[in-house]
């Protein structure tokens, strides 16, 4: 694949991430993953990749922290999708108007819904 699409997974389940990243991967994505949100915006700004997979709930900075932090207007070429266990519409929003572009629970994300957005976000 000579575009290749680079994802960022801010996950700390490292286990959810490996099994995010071997998907993504089998369909010939670039993956690249960080811990917290700390670590994602370093990651951020060193790959500035096409979407960015932000989980919630994180230690050190959670993913609102992360939206927080960072002015998405400075990477106009990604894409945030936040995804989470917790599914109220106060979050729901809150990241909305943080500037993420979609909010997907993820206990009902199988691995073909994962593909789907992916590929609906960035091709």
């Amino acid at each position: 694949m000579s575009n290749q699409k680079t994802v960022l997974i801010v996950e700390d389940e490292i286990v959810l991430q490996d099994v995010y990243k071997l998907i993504l991967n089998s369909k010939g994505y670039n993956v690249v993953t960080a811990n917290n949100g700390a670590e994602g915006i370093s990651q951020l700004k060193k790959h500035m990749p096409d979407l960015v997979l932000l989980d919630v709930f994180m230690p050190v900075m959670d993913g609102k922290q992360f939206l927080r932090s960072v002015n998405l207007k400075d990477f106009p070429g990604t894409t945030v999708v936040v995804y989470t266990n917790l599914s109220d519409a106060d979050t729901k929003k809150e990241v909305h108007d943080l500037g993420a572009s979609d909010f997907v629970v993820k206990a009902s994300m199988t691995p073909d819904d994962l593909i789907d957005m992916v590929a609906h976000y960035i091709g």
